[in-house]
């Protein structure tokens, strides 16, 4: 170490101010880098092994056109959190890419589409390792919003009325009324546990759980859903054989697609 002080002075003397301005600014790149790493590392620690994220597919992938490597990008909907602390903001990005991709052609029983996430792009371009499988899918919400007005008036045209009845927050799907009735309860439940000692404390433990694991991470997907929604013929394996694998969904009826929109609940593994 004195060595290299000793060097960074004698360089200074023959060669001026500029050597030592190019010299402090090398140190400070590296201490830059070195405490973005950290962070990094210290987030990644953060996000334990089974924390959930909703996300919206960025763009259409294809198995008939799409190709082992290839990038797939999300868009999170929701911020993640650990200890009471944001790990991923609201409207990050997660970086994947697909780890196989079959066509449903002549001699092919049926087509598969597997894609793994790595990484999650945070503020100012800072990057956060992480490993995350697909745990549930639903179709897009214009295809969700399409298909439900379809429905509504396929009842409507055979005297039924509507299809939700009238209020709103019946309708399946829509943040609104599932919000509210979360946040109802856990009002009331709030409001019974105020002065009641001892085991009234689990139980409103209890029931906030419950109510996380139903509070909606996309439109139509809650941290507890699992498999696909919406999507005809579609199905997911949430068990991967191999760490490089990640999720994988197949079809035995057609080529998958999954249009850009597509609602997503990851789940981060420890691989």
């Amino acid at each position: 170490m004195k060595k290299l002080a000793l060097t960074f002075a004698l360089a200074s003397t023959f060669f001026g101010p500029a050597f030592a301005q190019v010299a402090a600014d090398s140190r400070a790149s590296s201490s830059a880098s070195g405490n973005a790493s950290a962070t990094a590392g210290q987030n990644s620690a953060a996000l334990a092994a089974g924390t959930t994220m909703g996300a919206t597919l960025n763009k259409s992938v294809d198995a008939r056109h799409a190709k082992v490597g290839d990038q797939v990008t999300v868009k999170i909907t929701e911020a993640v959190q650990s200890d009471g602390k944001v790990v991923i903001p609201k409207g990050s990005t997660l970086v994947g890419h697909v780890t196989e991709a079959t066509a449903r052609a002549k001699g092919q029983s049926q087509s598969s589409l597997g894609i793994a996430f790595d990484r999650a792009i945070l503020k100012a371009g800072h990057e956060l390792p992480l490993h995350a499988d697909i745990q549930a899918l639903a179709a897009s919400s214009a295809v969700a919003s399409a298909s439900a007005n379809e429905m509504e008036a396929d009842a409507m045209a055979s005297g039924g009325g509507s299809a939700y009845g009238h209020s709103s927050a019946s309708r399946p799907g829509m943040v609104g009324g599932v919000g509210s009735t979360v946040g109802a309860s856990a009002g009331t439940v709030a409001n019974t546990a105020a002065g009641v000692p001892g085991s009234a404390t689990s139980a409103v433990g209890s029931t906030a759980g419950s109510a996380a694991a139903t509070a909606h991470l996309t439109s139509q997907l809650t941290a507890s859903s699992t498999g696909v929604m919406g999507m005809p013929g579609l199905a997911l394996s949430t068990q991967s054989s191999t760490a490089a694998q990640g999720s994988v969904i197949t079809s035995s009826k057609q080529n998958v697609h999954l249009d850009g929109g597509t609602q997503m609940v990851l789940r981060v593994n420890r691989r």
